[in-house]
């Protein structure tokens, strides 16, 4: 049985609305007050009157913060889409001035993305007081379509499928293609000769895995066609595994681009991987709610920017 509320909002005080917001974002009563300009008892006064026109406790004190109860989780989208349109109404800048900015920007991403953006990122915070923060995906080929409608995350990068899969709510960029390879230290014995697909499932894997579950995309692969690899070692860091293979006679198939970037010094060799998979096409997500919103622009042109040049460093080399 589902429950139906009715509020009347006649006389509804919009700063209750964000304070509401504030709270969800930063759970913890101190920051969210300050976020907004007010004291910690005013804007504990503030929840109260919400709570008592929501009839709803909305958020509960826990060892992690003041988490928001069912109802408010209910309401936070809506409310932060409200607000939303309200600011790009009264509030929004034509342009955004980065280093007049107290901008906070969050992102999803996989690892290896971040390995390669992590330098931008410090770099382009100093500006202003921006602020940044990255959460790995929880997902590495889903686009977390929930965190971007209500506004935990601005955008997601990952190796998402194209756009016929995405809801119409979202916008999708390709950034880059990247190929996987395999990797072994020098002197290995799988240089000897040729790598071949049987060869390749004999040996000792590394691998990245973000879940639970002790298998990943290409052990999805091989038992497609009735294979399976010897994964000895399930690690959740890419940059973990590059130096479990340097040390040992483990092999690994990962990202190329992070092998050139980051493997150097670690004695490592790569070539082709034997299953002839399509390039992972690197995608940038965001919701169409925040497409003009001139920070969110200038956010996803650094970025655009940052790996374009990566790219293109990348076929030169």
């Amino acid at each position: 049985m589902c429950n139906i509320y009715y509020v009347n909002i006649n006389g509804l005080d919009l700063n209750l609305l964000l304070a509401f917001e504030s709270l969800v974002d930063e759970r913890h009563v101190g920051r969210a007050a300050k976020r907004i300009g007010l004291s910690q008892p005013a804007f504990s006064n503030a929840l109260a009157r919400l709570r008592t026109r929501l009839e709803d406790p909305l958020f509960i004190r826990t060892s992690q913060g003041m988490i928001p109860t069912p109802r408010a989780e209910q309401l936070a989208g809506p409310i932060r889409s409200a607000l939303a349109q309200l600011r790009k109404t009264f509030e929004a800048p034509q342009t955004f001035d980065p280093s007049a900015s107290a901008q906070r920007f969050r992102i999803g991403m996989s690892d290896d993305v971040e390995l390669h953006l992590v330098s931008l990122f410090a770099r382009s915070m100093l500006s202003g007081e921006l602020q940044m923060q990255t959460r790995r995906l929880d997902w590495l080929f889903t686009v977390p379509e929930s965190d971007l409608r209500n506004g935990t995350l601005d955008l997601a990068i990952g190796y998402f499928p194209d756009a016929r899969y995405l809801s119409s709510s979202f916008i999708m960029e390709t950034l880059s293609e990247e190929n996987n390879v395999v990797i072994a230290r020098r002197g290995h014995a799988m240089w000897k000769r040729k790598l071949t697909l049987q060869r390749f499932t004999r040996l000792d894997h590394a691998a990245v895995i973000y879940r639970n579950q002790p298998w990943g995309l290409i052990d999805n692969e091989l038992a497609a066609r009735g294979l399976r690899r010897r994964l000895r070692l399930a690690l959740p860091h890419c940059l973990s595994v590059l130096h479990a293979v340097a040390s040992s006679d483990l092999v690994a198939c990962i990202q190329e681009s992070v092998v050139k970037s980051f493997g150097k010094g670690l004695n490592l060799l790569s070539c082709p991987e034997p299953l002839g998979l399509p390039p992972f096409a690197l995608r940038m997500v965001w919701h169409r709610q925040r497409n003009d919103d001139p920070a969110q622009i200038w956010l996803r042109k650094l970025i655009t920017r940052e790996l374009g040049l990566k790219a293109a460093s990348k076929s030169l080399s």
